[in-house]
């Protein structure tokens, strides 16, 4: 009887201490499993990022202006170009005053 309380007592510490590391891992926040299916409606794209290396899928997950994640493949081209032209709306060009 001793030993059974022994021995759960201690598979309880050690899922208790595993359970504990496990969310201090610094691990992919979101992934992506499957690609949105149809074109991507490019004007309704305010933001990106690319998902998270530990992912078992590559992907860039964009926020809609209705703050809706949509999964995209990053090798399509229409990805790219939507990436591409959220990174120059987000880039500000030096005012003459900081020359």
């Amino acid at each position: 009887m001793k030993l059974c309380c022994v021995v759960a007592v201690a598979v309880l510490v050690v899922a208790l201490c595993s359970q504990a590391k496990s969310q201090g891992s610094a691990g992919p926040d979101v992934c992506c499993f499957n690609y949105y299916p149809k074109r991507l409606p490019e004007k309704r794209m305010k933001s990106y990022k690319i998902t998270h290396p530990n992912c078992p899928k590559k992907g860039v997950i964009f926020t809609t202006v209705g703050n809706k994640a949509v999964c995209a493949n990053p090798e399509d081209q229409q990805t790219q170009v939507i990436m591409e032209k959220l990174d120059k709306l987000w880039v500000t060009e030096p005012t003459p005053s900081s020359r």
